[in-house]
């Protein structure tokens, strides 16, 4: 399953640098750098049921997970596993993750880098929750390289500071649809593509319900979320309050 989402070479990144002229229009790229703007969700809170599939090189799993978003302060995640049983309580802020799990009682904190050594990419908050939600990503500081439509979608090129950056815009440029990210430093060997799909309409926009993320470096890393139920702008539903600390790894 790794494999297949990672096999799929994406011609189309290998081709838009080599084919396309470089944009040299102020007008065109401000076009551009709205229509992907005009594809992000504006909220201020996200409640949702997910279910997670994950797999890596040597493990997979699944399991639901109830999540509360709220924006630009913290994320509320309640894992639970067989039978409906709460297995894990994490709090995301903007620089640590605080990993509860209510069967031993057992509190760990983490700073925000913790989640980079399991996602295997470099995440500030803000990063997270567009991934969550479904906006593009790694666009900050970015250059348009090149674009070009196919099949009537748009397709950006960018650089940026740390990946390039191809995104897929869907034909009426309402939706993101997939994005290839390529680390700047070839050294690294790190790759990371993301499609997001079966968008339903929210908040004057598109949230997609499906979203596959599979990530490869060193080791392999692939994840499927299916959203089951949302609700955007309303008050937290999951959110908790985090234990006195007990026992700490």
């Amino acid at each position: 399953m790794i494999q297949d989402a990672l096999s799929k070479k994406d011609t189309v990144s290998n081709q838009i640098i080599s084919e396309k002229t470089p944009v040299d229009s102020s007008v065109i790229v401000k076009d551009i750098f709205n229509k992907i703007a005009s594809t992000k969700l504006s909220y201020n809170t996200l409640n949702a049921k997910l279910k997670v599939d994950y797999e890596t090189v040597d493990k997979s799993d699944a399991f639901s997970a109830n999540l509360s978003i709220d924006k630009g302060n913290s994320i509320y995640i309640i894992v639970k596993g067989p039978l409906g049983v709460i297995g894990l309580k994490a709090l995301i802020n903007k620089d640590s993750v605080f990993l509860f799990y209510p069967l031993n009682k057992k509190l760990e904190k983490r700073p925000l880098s913790y989640l980079q050594t399991i996602i295997k990419i470099p995440l500030a908050y803000a990063t997270l929750e567009d991934l969550i939600v479904g906006n593009p990503v790694f666009m900050e500081d970015a250059n348009i390289a090149s674009y070009k439509t196919d099949n009537n979608k748009l397709q950006i090129g960018l650089v940026g500071q740390l990946f390039k950056n191809l995104i897929s815009l869907s034909e009426d440029n309402s939706k993101v649809l997939h994005l290839k990210l390529d680390d700047i430093d070839i050294n690294k060997h790190r790759t990371c593509d993301i499609t997001y799909y079966n968008h339903t309409p929210a908040l004057q926009n598109q949230f997609p319900l499906n979203r596959d993320i599979a990530i490869s470096s060193k080791s392999m890393f692939a994840i499927h979320i299916e959203v089951k139920e949302f609700a955007f702008n309303e008050p937290l539903k999951y959110s908790f309050v985090i234990p006195q600390p007990g026992k700490r790894r």
